[in-house]
């Protein structure tokens, strides 16, 4: 009995697999199916029927068949597979998916841009002939060369050159108000925002030739971080200059 050819036909996709694969674990739908004799359906060819997704019963008759579960690296329908495992009622198998889903975001990688503004004057709170302005972005290189050109300048090359890919780097942006225009092309590159501070400080400036003058000085910060899939790669904005980035490193 144990040593039985059964063939499957899952959702039109057909397996062949033995009986004792089926009776791995006992206590299992598949299980009962085989020892108990449950009611089932045949197709047209005599194999039995079951009304289920058939690409993915590889992954449940696999584990069946080695008691571990082995997916692609690529792997993306965790929740379908957990779907199936529910349905199949393979105990070991739903608790593998949960590990290995759990394991996987532990492994995904986040990175982090911080833009800092910085804006000095008698009245700092908005740009003014009379105060000035200083935005620096700060990140690892290699993240700041997957951002468009219109986001870090166009003389980025030459202020990211002998820097390491994972090497963190400050890169001042010209322009206002910058800060506002590199956090909604860092929005729109699906980047979140996850946190944004102000702090103030003030002083009086002795140089001045009318006497003592009030010197406000606020510094906005706001964070950026974006996850990236494990086997997700960090490729290069396509807009660069990729000739004149090498030209720089040599």
């Amino acid at each position: 009995m144990s040593g039985t050819v059964v063939t499957l036909n899952v959702g039109g996709v057909v397996y062949t697999t033995t009986t004792s694969t089926l009776l791995k674990f006992p206590e299992s739908m598949l299980g009962s199916m085989m020892s108990n004799g449950l009611p089932s359906t045949l197709d047209a060819n005599g194999h039995l029927f079951i009304d289920r997704d058939g690409l993915i019963f590889r992954h449940v008759l696999n584990f069946l068949r080695s008691s571990q579960l082995c997916l692609p690296s690529n792997f993306k329908d965790f929740d379908l597979l957990s779907a199936e495992a529910d349905f199949y009622q393979i105990s070991p198998l739903i608790d593998a998916i949960n590990d290995l889903r759990d394991n996987c975001s532990v492994k995904g990688r986040t990175f982090y841009l911080e833009i800092t503004e910085v804006r000095t004057g008698s009245t700092a709170t908005m740009p003014t002939s009379n105060s000035r302005v200083k935005t620096i972005l700060l990140g690892r290189k290699d993240i700041l060369l997957t951002l468009p050109p219109a986001v870090i300048g166009s003389d980025f090359i030459e202020r990211l050159c002998c820097k390491e890919p994972e090497e963190y780097t400050e890169l001042e942006l010209f322009g206002s108000p910058m800060r506002l225009r590199v956090g909604e092309e860092l929005h729109n590159l699906g980047w979140k925002l996850i946190s944004s501070d102000l702090s103030t400080s003030s002083g009086f400036d002795n140089r001045s030739q009318v006497g003592m003058s009030l010197i406000i000085e606020h510094t906005y910060r706001d964070r950026w971080s974006r996850d990236f899939d494990p086997d997700e790669p960090i490729k290069m904005n396509p807009n660069h200059n990729v000739m004149l980035l090498e030209e720089a490193n040599v």
